[in-house]
């Protein structure tokens, strides 16, 4: 199972184990907080790591939104650690209801 795990920026290392089941490939962003936190999981615990870097050269300040866009598209689910006021987690939110993905938001402060 592919799960990608984003979020806001700000949270910087949720607890992923209760969350990731054993075998499961992790998908991340690239970014700081949540998505480094993924890739250190992953490397912790011998599980596959797909990377998503925004594409800046190619589509400018778009590039975020794109990326998190093929995140979803890429994923089986989603775990969404949100501090509620990160408009870049709330798109992918928007973006995986409009999309029908299976996703778990996990509220942070």
């Amino acid at each position: 199972m592919k799960i990608a795990i984003v979020g806001s920026r700000s949270i910087m290392a949720p607890d992923l184990s209760k969350y990731i089941p054993d075998g499961a490939e992790i998908v991340s962003g690239g970014a700081k907080g949540v998505d480094t936190a993924a890739a250190e999981f992953a490397a912790k615990n011998g599980l596959k790591l797909t990377v998503f870097l925004p594409q800046y050269e190619r589509y400018g300040r778009a590039a975020p939104i794109l990326r998190n866009k093929e995140i979803v598209d890429y994923a089986d689910k989603l775990l969404i650690f949100w501090d509620g006021s990160s408009k870049g987690t709330l798109s992918v939110i928007e973006y995986a209801k409009k999309t029908r993905k299976a996703y778990e938001i996990i509220l942070c402060e």
